[in-house]
């Protein structure tokens, strides 16, 4: 995908993006939850989509719910294998 529009799609994220796409995956998120989920896509999204993000998912492991972690990981590795194809 076009790093240009990775950006514009970033850039028009919000929190309620977040929030509704969880409630829409039956992923109960706190609003820090949110808050940090958000700030992490906003900082790095293009860690997330180009590099090896290890170290990122380090942190948030100790800043989410078990239950949250596990989902994000869930969700961050089926669309990167949907990207590799």
């Amino acid at each position: 995908m076009n790093d240009l529009l990775l950006e514009k799609y970033v850039n028009k994220l919000t929190k309620d993006h977040i929030i509704n796409y969880a409630k829409n995956n039956e992923i109960i998120v706190s609003n820090n939850e949110v808050d940090i989920i958000y700030d992490y896509i906003k900082k790095y999204w293009r860690k997330f989509y180009y590099e090896n993000p290890k170290d990122l998912f380090d942190e948030l492991k100790s800043k989410l719910s078990p239950n949250t972690y596990n989902k994000l990981i869930q969700i961050y590795t089926e669309a990167k294998e949907k990207i590799k194809k």
